[in-house]
């Protein structure tokens, strides 16, 4: 269930009133007050729309991730391939460190 604070928030982001969401989730604009209510939800369809053309990330929608009051974007998402770079940089950086270390502590031995 998508909870009314994150259809608000993503109301405010976009600068969207109750006709327009209606209009772009094509529900009427009666349905969605329901829904900002909390008496109705709303439809696959309409959630659908709403990650498809304004690029909501689902996780977020559904209240898996992130704040209610700030809209996540599916564009924000980090490539896999992106955090592996990185990931294998840090273990780079890391052992690298290691090194530094026995160096280090060498050092102070041979003192």
């Amino acid at each position: 269930m998508i909870e009314v604070a994150r259809i608000a928030a993503l109301m405010k982001a976009h600068h969207l009133n109750t006709s327009e969401l209606a209009e772009i989730v094509r529900l009427s604009p009666s349905k969605i007050s329901k829904v900002l209510s909390g008496d109705q939800k709303f439809t696959s369809d309409a959630v659908g729309i709403l990650i498809k053309e304004l690029g909501i990330h689902p996780n977020w929608l559904f209240g898996y991730e992130g704040d209610a009051r700030s809209v996540m974007y599916l564009k924000d998402l980090v490539h896999k391939s992106e955090v592996d770079k990185l990931e294998f940089r840090i273990r780079e950086l890391k052992d690298e460190l290691g090194e530094a270390y026995k160096q280090l502590a060498e050092a102070r031995r041979a003192r």
